[in-house]
């Protein structure tokens, strides 16, 4: 608590700053898009993943397998192979294959099936596939070995 005899500048200027704090707490959230929204493409895919996909047990809530088993075959199949074991991302180690990675990394995963990786010659399929069939792959590709 202040006390009673605080100088009447120091009074004035708390109020002015608990003014300020109080307006800009209360503007409304940037249009996405707008000038005003400072979140990448890529900021905004991870938060999706983090906020609205991912389970507390890392899996990927609400997929629809059945899709995501279609879409993996016509997306995904003619790199990584029928049941996701083409492509070991571990040579000369215990082969880890893209079951794993989805399993044991989705953050990764979904970032690079997303926006790819050109060293490993991953395309990205942002503007390629649907959002709801990129999660679908994603739980899909869980259920991989």
């Amino acid at each position: 608590m202040l006390l009673p005899y605080a100088p009447k500048a120091i009074l004035t200027a708390i109020a002015i700053l608990l003014a300020g704090a109080s307006a800009c707490l209360a503007q409304p959230k940037p249009a996405p898009g707008s000038e005003g929204d400072t979140l990448t493409v890529e900021d905004k895919r991870m938060a999706y993943l983090v906020y609205k996909l991912l389970g507390k047990d890392g899996i990927i809530k609400n997929a629809d397998l059945k899709n995501g088993a279609k879409q993996f075959y016509q997306n995904c199949r003619a790199c990584h192979g029928d049941d996701g074991r083409r492509t070991n991302f571990n040579p000369g180690g215990i082969p880890e294959y893209i079951g794993i990675r989805a399993r044991n990394d989705m953050p990764t995963f979904w970032y690079q099936m997303n926006f790819g990786d050109e060293e490993r010659g991953m395309e990205a399929y942002i503007n390629e596939i649907d959002l709801d069939d990129m999660r679908d792959i994603a739980g899909y590709a869980q259920t991989l070995p």
